[in-house]
């Protein structure tokens, strides 16, 4: 028998966490939005410098947001996600907006944040590709 590795958290009783989701879909639905959006925006800003500003809010800390919804904000334009849209498909938030905010960034004359922790590749390449001839 070999040794199991060292893990400084205990793993969770099994099913607990698809039973708590199954009772609780509206607020577990309501965090998976703020980490997809968290997730894009933040891979965003740790790889993009001089690139369009992209920011977001929540309704946990914007009480101008409605109830149960992220909203980001690209330049001008503002993309507001709601639990009550996105509850049977949350899935399919991230994707939908990486692409959103690809479609609303210009990356003209941006750089590439290097040595800022993992970046991205996504928006590395599109970096690239929007600065031909530049290393």
């Amino acid at each position: 028998m070999s040794p199991q590795p060292f893990t400084p958290y205990p793993a969770p009783p099994a099913g607990r966490s698809s039973e708590m989701r199954a009772r609780y879909p509206r607020y577990y639905a309501q965090k998976d939005l703020l980490g997809a959006a968290e997730s894009v925006v933040a891979g965003y800003q740790r790889a993009v410098a001089g690139g369009t500003p992209v920011s977001m809010s929540h309704s946990w800390r914007d009480p101008d947001v409605p109830d149960e919804s992220v909203q980001v904000i690209v330049g001008g334009e503002r993309l507001l996600l709601t639990v009550e849209e996105w509850l049977d498909r949350i899935e399919l938030a991230q994707p939908h907006l990486m692409s959103w905010v690809s479609a609303r960034v210009h990356l003209e004359g941006a750089k590439d944040r290097a040595g800022r922790g993992r970046v991205e590749p996504y928006w590395h390449e599109a970096i690239r590709r929007a600065n031909p001839g530049r290393r």
